[in-house]
């Protein structure tokens, strides 16, 4: 049985990786605001600050597709209950995509802050992308959703604990 794999905000930014993922014939949910307007990629319309909601959609999708063996999940925020219930139902590897504010050096602790969603569970094995920015010729701009998609593609294929997308020095050069 091909695995399943559950992405949480894959209409906007990563709806090129959704895109890739759903030609690939496996088992896809997508959890989403509007996951629905996705046609055919198996999605559950939740709000992710809806604890209810969320929890009741990620039911769902393990209901209809069994447990999570892949999961990729942009929230925009970690101070939401979301994060860890997506966490509890991982059986494998849970890829967080987050924002260069994690990477920001004047705020060291980010990254471990937000990788304590997994604390204590064993079966969801956590790898983080920091998304970063690109500087050209002194032309500092931030990724496209193109660029995006492909780089967290790039990041499950090589099972990385951390990929830094595009760079997140120098700091001060940051769009």
């Amino acid at each position: 049985m091909s695995p399943h794999i559950l992405v949480v905000g894959g209409t906007g930014m990563l709806s090129g990786l959704v895109e890739a993922l759903a030609g690939d014939g496996g088992r896809l949910s997508l959890l989403s605001r509007q996951a629905s307007k996705a046609a055919g990629q198996g999605g559950f319309d939740c709000d992710y600050h809806d604890t209810e909601a969320f929890a009741a959609a990620l039911r769902a999708a393990v209901e209809r597709s069994g447990p999570i063996n892949l999961a990729i999940a942009w929230f925009h925020t970690l101070k939401i209950a979301a994060p860890r219930l997506l966490a509890e139902q991982v059986s494998g590897r849970l890829f967080q995509v987050l924002g260069s504010a994690t990477a920001d050096p004047g705020h060291p602790d980010r990254l471990a802050r937000a990788a304590s969603v997994a604390a204590d569970l064993p079966a969801c094995r956590l790898r983080q992308v920091v998304l970063g920015f690109k500087l050209i010729d002194g032309d500092a701009r931030w990724l496209t959703n193109a660029e995006i998609s492909q780089g967290v593609l790039d990041a499950v294929s090589a099972d990385r604990a951390l990929t830094i997308l595009g760079q997140v020095e120098p700091w001060s050069a940051r769009p």
